[in-house]
């Protein structure tokens, strides 16, 4: 684990989890996956996003729906 996870919010860190384990997901997926609502895995992601922890990966699908991934060098 890296020494950042000590500042994030339990929220965050769970986010960080499930894209760790499933990959890129839309909020409303790590929502689904980490049985949180869709608003508190937005502001995980937020979290993760700020410090570069995670980032928006646009493109991966069709829809303009945000998809958010692990920074590898962050990570």
């Amino acid at each position: 684990m890296m020494s950042e996870s000590g500042t994030l919010s339990c929220a965050a860190k769970l986010a960080r989890v499930v894209l760790d384990n499933c990959g890129p997901l839309s909020p409303a997926e790590v929502a689904e996956e980490a049985r949180l609502s869709e608003e508190t895995a937005n502001e995980a992601l937020a979290e993760l996003a700020d410090p570069g922890l995670a980032e928006c990966v646009c493109g991966l699908c069709e829809s303009r729906q945000q998809v958010y991934a692990l920074d590898e060098d962050g990570a």
